[in-house]
This record gives structure tokens, C-alpha cells and sequence, in this order.
């Protein structure tokens, strides 16, 4: 069990690894589950198996490059709690770490999420999930300094959700600026956002 459980997951890095390469080349029409299936040496039953669609198996790349990027250490941003401001600052920090992570390839996934409902849907639901963590941190500002209105609050963290997208990372960091200058930008805005002042800087954990 223990040998076959690690042979599929070579399989199944194989299969991810090489829809990648696919995904990158600049005729997107070259990307099917039977090129994957040929690039990775494997069957197309085997990718079907694996992913059943061509949306699941571009769902499973998206969740691979985010474990690649490291985005699981957004949990422990949260668990670690302390100064919302400095909560705010590593959640900019995870999501630019992970934008900048796979740059071409998440920028082709968000492309085709435009066109494809499938394949957007997931993006929404992930979009939804940063929103949500947005409004924790939001809530938690609100509680410790100064609150925002209803409306502002509402206001805020739809300027945060826009500011920590990977559309938002990508513009500026063009092919010119560090991840570490686009954090230091996104930052200095959304303290705008949320009506901070900044006098000190509670410094990040990492």
C-alpha cells in the first residue's frame, strides 16, 4: 500500500509538472488532458483518474504552485493574532510571496478563468476565502484601534481585497520592482484604506 501510495504520487506530480509546461506554451489550444497524458508518459485514463476534467486538473495545478508559494503559512499569520496591523503586513507579505512564485503560470490561470466559467468559479472561491480573511483582520483592526463605520469598514476591505490580488502584485511589479518594493507600496495603501496614520510599524514575524 505504502509503495503504491508513493508511486501515485509521483504519478500525480508528473501529471502537474507537465500540464505546467503545457499550460505556458503560447498556443493554449495545445492543453488537453491527451497532451498532458503524452508529455507526462502516462495514459489518459490515468489523468482522467486523476482529475477528472480539464478544470480539476487546472484546480489541483493552482493548489500545487500555492503549496510552492508557500501560502499555507497564512494559518499561522492568523494563529499568531497580536497587532492587526502586523497581521495585515505578513498577509500582504504570504500573498506576494506566492503571486511572485509562479508568475507566468498564475497569470495564463487567471486569464483563462476570464473565459471559462469552470475554471473561474474556483478562482471566485479562492478570491472569496482572501476576502474573508481580509475581513478578520478588518474586524480585529476595528476592535483595537479607532473603528471605521459600517460602510467604511465594507469599503475597506474591498480596497484590500483589490490591493493584495495577484492582478494588483503583477502591475506593479512589472519586470522593474522586488516583491520586497511591491509590498512596501501595497502596504502604504492599505493603510490608506483602513485610516491608519502610520507613526509605528509593528515589525513582521518573519
Amino acid at each position: 500500500m505504502a509503495v503504491r501510495d508513493v508511486a501515485t504520487a509521483k504519478t500525480r506530480k508528473s501529471i502537474l509538472l507537465s500540464a505546467r509546461k503545457l499550460l505556458l506554451a503560447e498556443d493554449f489550444s495545445q492543453f488537453t488532458m491527451e497532451a498532458v497524458a503524452r508529455k507526462a508518459d502516462v495514459s489518459r485514463l490515468t489523468v482522467y483518474y486523476q482529475f477528472k476534467s480539464k478544470a480539476g486538473l487546472l484546480e489541483a495545478l493552482y493548489n500545487f504552485i500555492a503549496k510552492r508559494g508557500e501560502i499555507e503559512q497564512l494559518a499561522e499569520v492568523f494563529r499568531r493574532g497580536g497587532d492587526p496591523l502586523r497581521t495585515l503586513r505578513e498577509f500582504i507579505e504570504v500573498f506576494a510571496r506566492f503571486w511572485e512564485s509562479d508568475r507566468d503560470v498564475i497569470r495564463r490561470l487567471h486569464a483563462l478563468g476570464a473565459i471559462d466559467s469552470e475554471i473561474g468559479s474556483g478562482l471566485l472561491a479562492r478570491n472569496e476565502r482572501r476576502r474573508n480573511g481580509l475581513g478578520v483582520i478588518v474586524e480585529r483592526y476595528c476592535n483595537m484601534y479607532p473603528p471605521l463605520t459600517a460602510q467604511l469598514e465594507k469599503d475597506a476591505i474591498d480596497v484590500l481585497h483589490t490591493l493584495t490580488s495577484f492582478e494588483t502584485f503583477d502591475a506593479l511589479a512589472g519586470s522593474t520592482r522586488t516583491r520586497e518594493e511591491v509590498v512596501e507600496i501595497i502596504q502604504k495603501l492599505a493603510w490608506n484604506a483602513i485610516g491608519f496614520t502610520p507613526r509605528f510599524v509593528p515589525p513582521s514575524a518573519n
